[in-house]
């Protein structure tokens, strides 16, 4: 199947070739990277690469896949030192009709059980590849990145006496008990 290239950052479906894959290329600059920083609380996006191709399902559903390479500096959640992170994901997206996707409904007071494609999104008059570029990398990013050298707080779960004394002293139902002896 012949090719045709799309170097836009918003993709509008009407203007794709239907008979065609249509493949992809965006890359962030400097002032997308910073944007997309800014609305992950990031320290900063260094290099941001999205690349796939969007190709017709049928009459009206696109399928769009591709893969995002992206390198990140998070804040380490114990330290606060700059980590750097890569993400390398690859991405399957179905663009169909909103009355298409499958809903979750109530019927006679029973929930009614759907395996709900995850792939599937909404069909809309265009395509912002920073847009799903952000989403992919939020997802990927870790939620409590820890840089290696970061001392960990142990935890004992074991019975230790100190520990138990300490509890049972503070311990409403411990005092309670000793004023009702008093």
């Amino acid at each position: 199947m012949p090719k045709s290239e799309i170097s836009d950052k918003i993709i509008i479906f009407s203007n794709l070739n239907a008979t065609k894959s249509n493949s992809f290329c965006w890359q962030g600059d400097a002032n997308n990277n910073s944007q997309i920083a800014e609305q992950l609380s990031l320290i900063s996006v260094e290099k941001l690469d999205f690349r796939g191709k969007i190709s017709a399902q049928g009459k009206n559903k696109w399928l769009l896949t591709g893969k995002l390479g992206a390198t990140a500096t998070q804040k380490c959640v114990v330290t606060l030192e700059a980590i750097k992170c890569r993400v390398d994901e690859t991405i399957k997206r179905i663009y169909v009709p909103t009355e298409e996707i499958p809903s979750v409904e109530k019927d006679d007071g029973r929930d009614i059980k759907l395996e709900l494609d995850d792939n599937l999104e909404p069909l809309t008059k265009s395509l912002d590849l920073s847009l799903i570029a952000q989403e992919i990398l939020a997802l990927s990013l870790p939620d409590y990145p820890r840089s290696n050298n970061t001392d960990y707080v142990s935890v004992s779960l074991g019975y230790d006496e100190k520990t138990n004394e300490r509890d049972k002293q503070q311990n409403p139902f411990a005092i309670l008990s000793t004023l009702k002896k008093n």
